[in-house]
């Protein structure tokens, strides 16, 4: 008599994790920026990358966008999110290897004024949030660093240059596929 095979999957078996990116987007003199955090405490620590994180069980890929924005960086995005790019990630420096498919969503109108100002709510996760380019994403190096938690009553300038390097391996996929064509450009 031949057994069913198990529709579970042991703990200990490798699994390939879904993570939801988003990009955190203003205009201003009609430029576009997005928010790039450090990432802090987990892999990939040092690494410049998008707010998110892990997509949870039955949860729409714009409600974790929304979802990560609001507990990392206190960011209550539009309500018209897109899916813009999807990225496959393998982490071979990581003990145990990790694999990630990356799903990156957009605001539609990135000009669109997001809800709330933008703090560091995750300090044990993310060293800083700054405001960049795309430009300056693909040059890995911003003309100034736009500190994204600064208090705007402040008449402090921004210090510059700022490096952005390493990139997270996702957002390193992500400017292979697009280049210097912006993922926001649609």
């Amino acid at each position: 008599m031949a057994t069913q095979a198990s529709t579970q999957t042991p703990a200990s078996a490798p699994t390939v994790r879904v993570g939801v990116g988003c990009f955190v987007t203003k205009c201003e003199n009609g430029e576009t920026f997005f928010l790039l955090g450090q990432r802090k405490g987990s892999h990939g620590s040092g690494m410049w990358a998008l707010p998110g994180g892990h997509l949870e069980m039955c949860e729409s890929w714009d409600a974790c966008a929304r979802r990560e924005a609001l507990e990392e960086c206190n960011v209550e995005l539009p309500p018209d999110l897109v899916h813009v790019a999807t990225t496959n990630n393998v982490f071979r420096d990581s003990v145990p290897i990790k694999h990630y498919i990356t799903l990156v969503m957009a605001p539609r109108d990135p000009a669109a004024a997001f809800g709330g100002s933008v703090r560091l709510m995750e300090p044990d996760k993310c060293a800083q949030w700054v405001w960049v380019t795309w430009s300056e994403l693909v040059r890995r190096e911003a003309a100034v660093c736009r500190d994204a938690c600064a208090d705007s009553s402040s008449s402090s300038a921004p210090s510059g240059p700022l490096s952005l390097e390493p990139l997270f391996l996702p957002l390193q996929s992500l400017i292979a596929q697009t280049g210097s064509k912006s993922p926001l450009d649609f």
